[in-house]
């Protein structure tokens, strides 16, 4: 069995009996969701939550849809750290045409993405739950570095590897790896991020060429579409055996 280590840790940790395949309902993983962790085989895996539909074996996955109605946000205040730290750095923004669950980004993205501040990418900490169109105040783990304005401009980005979907035929989210056994719906587990594993080939694949998520079939790979000698899909690993349509072969994922 390959021993799991945490990214950065001493040595092996033993969770449960089965090593990398095992699964959780523990609610105090969210918080680690989106962590690398290591097998001594040298493949790399993403703790991840499953989604409404279970995680299956093989397949291509991605996180959470990115809300449209959550992007290009208006700001309408920004709280720096207080001075003593006792106060967090927060944002209120209006949202667009869609509620937002309670804490629905604790551990993505707020990115400013115009006008005052932007191009900076802070980790949400908290929030509350807001209706459409309805105000919301986002706490920060850590204030802006160029502070943000009423003028500024942002998006907010689900946590990598939380309420993971199959990879759709048109993508809507961040590549977060294939799966490597069935994970619960709702429940914490493994995907293979980087190294080598079973993935499912759309169409037929040749050794040694890079590899893309499929656009017919979701969940499956291809073999990454050219026009004019240039790549037109995103390269998620390559193939290290010839893939067959509806099947399964060893791939190198790399995401």
């Amino acid at each position: 069995m390959s021993r799991i280590t945490q990214r950065a840790a001493n040595g092996p940790l033993a969770l449960v009996a089965n090593g990398a395949f095992q699964t959780s309902t523990d609610a105090s993983l969210k918080t680690m969701v989106g962590t690398r962790w290591d097998l001594s085989d040298g493949r790399e895996l993403l703790l991840v939550r499953a989604g409404a539909v279970d995680v299956a074996a093989g397949k291509l996955y991605q996180d959470a849809a990115i809300v449209a109605n959550h992007q290009n946000l208006t700001v309408t205040a920004y709280t720096a750290y207080s001075n003593n730290g006792n106060v967090p750095a927060s944002v209120a923004v209006t949202l667009g045409a869609t509620a937002a669950t309670a804490n629905q980004y604790a551990g993505g993205l707020l990115i400013v993405n115009s006008s005052t501040g932007l191009g900076q990418t802070l980790r949400i900490a908290s929030h509350p739950a807001a209706n459409s169109g309805a105000g919301l105040v986002l706490t920060l783990e850590e204030g802006a570095v160029t502070a943000i304005t009423t003028s500024s401009k942002v998006c907010l980005i689900p946590p990598h590897g939380a309420d993971v979907i199959i990879n759709p035929t048109t993508p809507t989210g961040a590549v977060a790896g294939i799966g490597l056994y069935i994970v619960p719906t709702t429940t914490y587990g493994f995907l293979v991020s980087r190294g080598i594993t079973a993935g499912l080939a759309d169409g037929t694949i040749t050794v040694g060429t890079p590899i893309s998520p499929s656009t017919s079939v979701a969940g499956a790979l291809v073999q990454t579409p050219y026009a004019t000698n240039v790549v037109t899909a995103a390269v998620v690993g390559y193939a290290n055996q010839a893939g067959v349509t509806t099947e399964y072969r060893s791939v190198f994922i790399n995401v």
